[in-house]
């Protein structure tokens, strides 16, 4: 078996003691657990936003990779603590809606944390990122059993999360995220493109975002006519608003949340 493998995203920033607790936690439980920073720079209590950013990369680990996410508004409340294991992969989360993405990308054994012998203290606290769900994930690097540390549940919080809307000449979405290059990724994916195109008549795809009509399609950044908004499938399979080399959200005015319909004229 392979080095561990735990992967912490969470909303904690690099200023403070957050994510070094998590990290000092962790490695006084398992001195030999690969620890790996997702980011921490999601926007503050941002649940969309980190299910969205777990679930454009969790892919891409190893088998057996434990990720530890917390964007965690509701700290300290009745909220359960949420462990999930697929074929590949654990996660580890409070039960809020940041895992609701990955988990409907992959079939799951669901799990409520219950193993109270294995928390820094049972009791409530105001950070329990580092006194629940830190020690659980180092517990579990070193193989202890799940039943040990949980118990099965059958549902867990998901996301209000929009989904696209097909009518006969126009697929209506929803902006899903903004990176830090402002660009912006839609939920309206190349398969739902490509059915669109095949059943509707047409044969130019315009774009719609906010008031603003955007004609170009480009493959790539760097193909895109400067100083001007154009869309493209991009590397998660899914429509993208940018421009080369300046922030499409600033230029358009548009974010998380905002619609888009995309047309087949």
């Amino acid at each position: 078996m392979g080095r561990p493998l735990i992967a912490l995203l969470t909303d904690f920033g690099a200023r403070d003691f957050f994510v070094a607790s998590l990290k000092g936690v962790i490695l006084s439980i398992n001195p030999q657990a690969g620890l790996i920073d997702l980011t921490h720079d999601l926007p503050d209590f941002n649940l969309q936003a980190a299910a969205f950013v777990l679930w454009a990369c969790y892919r891409f680990f190893p088998a057996g990779t434990i990720f530890l996410t917390v964007v965690d508004p509701g700290v300290g409340s009745e909220r359960r603590i949420l462990m999930a294991r697929t074929k590949r992969h654990f996660f580890l989360a409070p039960d809020n809606g940041v895992l609701s993405l990955a988990l409907d990308q992959d079939k799951a054994e669901l799990y409520e944390v219950t193993g109270k012998n294995y928390f820094i203290t049972e009791r409530r606290t105001s950070f329990e990122a580092r006194d629940k769900m830190a020690p659980v994930a180092g517990w579990l690097s070193l193989g202890i059993p799940i039943h040990e540390l949980a118990s099965p549940v059958f549902s867990y919080e998901k996301l209000d999360c929009p989904h696209p809307v097909v009518r006969k000449k126009e697929i209506q979405g929803n902006i899903l995220y903004q990176d830090k290059f402002g660009n912006l990724i839609t939920n309206i994916n190349q398969d739902l493109i490509i059915k669109f195109l095949n059943s509707s008549s047409g044969s130019n795809l315009v774009l719609w975002a906010g008031k603003k009509k955007i004609s170009e399609m480009a493959s790539t950044y760097s193909l895109a006519s400067a100083d001007k908004p154009f869309f493209m499938i991009d590397s998660l399979g899914l429509l993208e608003i940018a421009v080369y080399k300046k922030s499409a959200a600033e230029i358009l005015g548009l974010g998380a949340g905002d619609s888009v319909i995309l047309r087949n004229d």
